[in-house]
């Protein structure tokens, strides 16, 4: 069997009110098998935006993606 090419994905999430304290940077990488690098962000009591490094398999770096989409976070993909 042989191992999935690691590929790498920056993205600058931005988190809606309905969602904070929602550990949803824990469940990508706990149930999507990427691995999260916080870059910088900010958090307020209404909003929150995070710089994101997300490592994984193209297949799973496709699923964050989703996640995220289903949860109501927008994001914008880093250069």
């Amino acid at each position: 069997m042989t191992k999935e090419t690691q590929k790498s994905l920056r993205l600058k999430l931005n988190f809606p009110e309905k969602v904070l304290g929602d550990p949803i940077i824990y469940q990508l990488s706990h149930d999507l098998d990427v691995i999260p690098n916080i870059l910088r962000g900010r958090i307020t009591e209404k909003s929150a935006w995070l710089e994101v490094e997300f490592t994984g398999t193209a297949k799973s770096l496709d699923k964050a993606r989703q996640f995220l989409t289903e949860r109501g976070v927008t994001f914008t993909e880093m250069h």
